[in-house]
């Protein structure tokens, strides 16, 4: 019997009849042309909270397809194979002085699954992965190498694919030479919070916000670039293995055994918003804008236009203080520079990326007030959270959806990489 896929929070499983592991483009392309009539789905890191990339019939695990094919410095352009880790791109770039001029925050994920679901970092100077991808090649469900090019008009379409297209093989991205970032973090009341979000989202090139529930503050992360050295007091590298061996892997989670204690909920949040308030640090980039892998959790987020963004987080801090929720994780609020990808978030408008996360016994009734306190505001869903949208919301959120249906039909036309999750979202 085939072992069962996992995702990372432990909040997707499914038993695919079979595993592959192919290592090279041709095994893919022998593989998917090998398999008629097969449902494929390609798995990653399992990074995900939707089921999108969960299998339930071929999975194909592309854990050794991965490294570094080329690195072009004069055109400012990386192709990476779609299996590598962002944290072992990022180091051999690093290893060229080089970095992605944005990363996201968590880097365990596999470089074709952060494009198919759009993620992202906090920047309006800067989109999200997906629109970074300056090329890339796919095994289409007839088993064929299409390459998609910068000037080719189907990359808008496959930027975000949601594993819909083929198997991504190689994605093409662009890269700077590396630099540092210095990190200042201020508090602010969260009753002014809602109203200096479009000031807020301007004033740094990274910046991004957490609140606390429970908590009176929110706190307001900036990253400016300097020359500076990096800091040895406090050293970020040395600061972040701490926090993921000790603070994530042993403190936050006997605190979130506590969480479950509905009284004791305010306390521990406050006391976890003041181990998140640190000196100003300086650091490599990719190590700045990355955040430690957190406990085990769960999340939803939504995209909305700058527009509604204060609406959206007084309605939610709204919820979370009328409904009494024991939630003890962040409200975390992000900013993503407009793109043309077909099905990205970003598509057509900057936006703010409202994330809502939690754990413990209250988490459905949150998630589910999240996305009803957000209906009138131009919410989309992040493709990688937990989805709560059917078809009709999707065509209504995303008006080049049938250009990117006509793209699936063109390269997939028996639907071999269409799952149940693509089709609940997609349509049949």
């Amino acid at each position: 019997m085939a072992r069962r896929f996992v995702n990372w929070a432990g909040t997707v499983r499914s038993r695919p009849r079979e595993w592959a592991a192919p290592a090279l483009e041709a095994e893919v392309a022998e593989r998917v042309a090998a398999s008629p009539g097969r449902r494929i789905r390609v798995v990653g890191a399992g990074h995900s909270w939707s089921a999108l990339a969960a299998p339930d019939d071929l999975a194909l695990c592309l854990d050794q397809l991965a490294g570094l094919v080329t690195v072009d410095v004069a055109a400012g352009l990386a192709t990476v194979r779609a299996g590598t880790r962002l944290r072992d791109l990022s180091a051999a770039l690093a290893a060229r002085g080089l970095a992605l001029p944005i990363v996201g925050s968590v880097a365990a994920q596999a470089v074709a699954g952060l494009i198919a679901t759009g993620t992202h970092g906090s920047s309006l100077v800067h989109g999200n992965l997906s629109s970074l991808v300056r090329g890339l090649r796919l095994v289409d469900g007839r088993g064929q190498v299409v390459t998609i090019g910068a000037d080719d008009p189907r990359l808008d379409g496959a930027r975000c694919h949601l594993g819909a297209l083929g198997v991504v093989t190689e994605v093409t991205l662009p890269v700077v030479p590396a630099f540092r970032l210095a990190e200042t973090i201020e508090p602010i009341p969260v009753a002014r919070l809602a109203a200096t979000l479009p000031d807020l989202a301007r004033s740094s090139e990274y910046v991004k916000a957490w609140w606390l529930p429970h908590t009176r503050e929110a706190l307001v992360y900036r990253y400016q670039r300097t020359d500076e050295p990096t800091s040895t007091r406090p050293d970020p590298a040395r600061q972040r293995w701490i926090d993921e061996h000790v603070l994530h892997r042993l403190v936050f989670p006997a605190m979130m055994q506590l969480h479950r204690v509905r009284p004791l909920v305010p306390p521990l949040t406050r006391l976890v918003a003041r181990t998140l308030r640190q000196p100003r640090r300086v650091g490599p980039s990719t190590l700045m804008l990355s955040t430690p892998m957190p406990a085990r959790h769960r999340e939803t987020e939504a995209a909305l236009p700058l527009a509604e963004a204060g609406e959206a987080v007084e309605r939610t801090v709204g919820l979370l203080t009328r409904e009494r929720l024991a939630v003890a994780w962040p409200l975390e609020i992000r900013f993503v520079r407009a793109d043309t990808g077909w099905l990205s978030p970003a598509h057509g408008g900057d936006t703010c990326q409202l994330g809502a996360y939690s754990s413990g016994a209250d988490t459905d009734r949150y998630f589910a007030g999240f996305w009803r306190e957000l209906a009138g505001l131009h919410a989309r869903p992040h493709w990688g959270k937990e989805l709560r949208h059917g078809v009709d919301e999707v065509r209504a959120a995303w008006p080049e959806l049938p250009r990117f249906l006509a793209l699936r039909d063109a390269l997939d036309p028996t639907r071999r990489f269409t799952g149940p999750a693509q089709a609940a979202v997609l349509g049949p």
